[in-house]
């Protein structure tokens, strides 16, 4: 009996062993991954943004030399992941938005260093999200990693991989998933945010945030800062990346559409005003929210919306889909839920007049782009023409009063404050917000492309565009301000156009 018992012990002691030596360790899985992440490289860059909707040890091969980015002007991380046969890069659009459009302008570098040129499938802005194609075939040393089926829950274990300050590739950091679905402020970028203390910097973005088990959780995008006595402090401990289920969806749909990511259109303009009260106790900067909810302040023409809403002008949405919102860009994320065809219902208010109305979605295609741009165009009182393979204002006042100075835009643009350009016919190079502080500027090709900057920047309740003479020097660049709030200096107007 004893010798049957220490013979069960012997024959599970080994078992258990043998388990223990085939199961990998987390360094194992870690490895794995190394191979699937890459950097992504911009050589090329223009002053305005694309607008995007072998194996062995991995460890030793990632850290034996350092990487060569000498000739980079920029750079970010990535990873790879296989879609029907073939091998994409994923980042964030906001790493390779300013790439030039000439041959020659992203590279890839895989874990042995080995340089790939790659090329934009397509992206979205909106979600910072980019893909990127290899333009010759990437070599056995590159692997794929593959994304968790559902969102890792609060207080998981995740690691950052990528190569912060674009000096230190192959960095792994660790945390925790500390919060969820976070908005984010700015003009890209806004939900669906996994909030982790896996501490990432400048050049994580669009490195991979993985569990456990390798797979990824979310995208790299963003880093948080505190305000301490008028400076912008570094806070290492709240890093945010973009959930992994939400991106999977979104680089899915980008590969599938042509490069860009299919959004229902509505045709509405929803507003909320901020008044100025330089006494105010609510607001460090004076700016006062007057509007409560967001008010239908316009409908596009031609849109599903101009159907059932041009009579509703003025009225305040309350509710969208069964959900409350409160300002606009609560509105946004409830409609950036739509798919085009579904029905949205609206519960709208007017004094103590309650009414729900319901619309059928349509697709945001170019045309209703562009028919976005001329409505935002005319609302003020700019004649918006598209020919000869550019998009043309005109202007038929002056004022004298136009301040100009050096912008730090584009090639030494100047900016009009005022704000009207001298007479006559200009081309729209770019459009987006240009301040000392911040620069956010697309490149216009089409009135298409106008009319997706505008929907990315009206917000700001203002669009900057870049100008140039179309007789002129294309250096000889002018930047003209819009303000969708009137004359009044003590209004500022935030707009979404949807």
């Amino acid at each position: 009996m004893k010798k049957t018992l220490l013979l069960a012990v012997v024959l599970l002691f080994s078992f258990t062993q043998a388990i223990s030596q085939t199961q990998p360790t987390l360094s194992d899985i870690l490895e794995n991954v190394l191979s699937s992440v890459v950097t992504v490289s911009v050589e090329r860059t223009e002053d305005t943004k694309q607008l995007l909707g072998f194996r062995g040890s991995e460890a030793e091969t990632a850290y034996e030399k350092i990487l060569d980015l000498s000739n980079s002007k920029g750079s970010g991380s990535g990873f790879i992941i296989e879609k029907n046969g073939k091998k994409y890069v994923i980042t964030n659009a906001h790493v390779i938005e300013n790439a030039s459009e000439l041959a020659g302008s992203i590279y890839i570098y895989s874990i042995n260093r080995k340089k790939y040129e790659a090329k934009v499938v397509g992206g979205d802005s909106f979600y910072d999200i980019a893909v990127l194609e290899f333009i010759t075939p990437p070599g056995t040393e590159v692997s794929t990693v593959y994304f968790s089926a559902k969102n890792p829950r609060i207080g998981e274990k995740v690691f950052a991989l990528g190569n912060p300050l674009g000096e230190y590739p192959y960095s792994v950091s660790d945390g925790i998933i500390s919060a969820k679905n976070r908005i984010r402020s700015g003009l890209t970028g806004k939900f669906g945010f996994l909030q982790s203390t896996a501490t990432v910097i400048w050049g994580n973005s669009g490195g991979p945030l993985v569990n456990e088990k390798g797979q990824v959780v979310g995208i790299n995008s963003q880093i948080a800062f505190a305000d301490m006595n008028g400076q912008s402090i570094w806070q290492p401990q709240i890093n945010f990346a973009l959930e992994g289920v939400i991106s999977k969806r979104i680089i899915e749909n980008i590969i599938s559409n042509n490069g860009r990511v299919v959004r229902a259109y509505i045709g509405i303009e929803l507003s909320q005003k901020y008044q100025y009260n330089k006494y105010s106790t609510v607001t460090k900067d004076g700016w006062e929210l007057s509007d409560s909810l967001p008010v239908i302040s316009g409908v596009i023409p031609g849109s599903p919306a101009e159907k059932v809403l041009k009579d509703k002008i003025g009225y305040k949405i309350i509710d969208i889909n069964g959900v409350v919102v409160r300002n606009n860009e609560e509105a946004l994320g409830e409609f950036e839920k739509l798919t085009p065809g579904s029905i949205v219902k609206l519960k709208l208010k007017n004094g103590s007049n309650l009414q729900t109305i319901d619309i059928t979605a349509m697709e945001l295609n170019p045309q209703r782009l562009q028919e976005i741009s001329f409505y935002a165009m005319e609302k003020n009182g700019i004649k918006l023409s598209a020919k000869d393979g550019g998009v043309y204002i005109s202007f038929n006042e002056y004022e004298p009063y136009a301040e100009e100075k050096n912008s730090g835009g584009l090639k030494g643009a100047t900016r009009l404050r005022g704000q009207e350009i001298n007479f006559g016919t200009w081309k729209i190079e770019a459009a987006g917000y240009d301040s000392e502080n911040y620069k956010s500027m697309w490149r216009v090709k089409t009135a298409a492309d106008l009319g997706a900057a505008l929907r990315m920047s009206a917000s700001l309740g203002t669009v900057d565009l870049y100008l140039t003479q179309p007789e002129g020097y294309k250096d000889d660049v002018k930047v003209k301000r819009l303000s969708f709030s009137g004359n009044n200096q003590n209004l500022w107007k935030v707009l979404l156009w949807y």
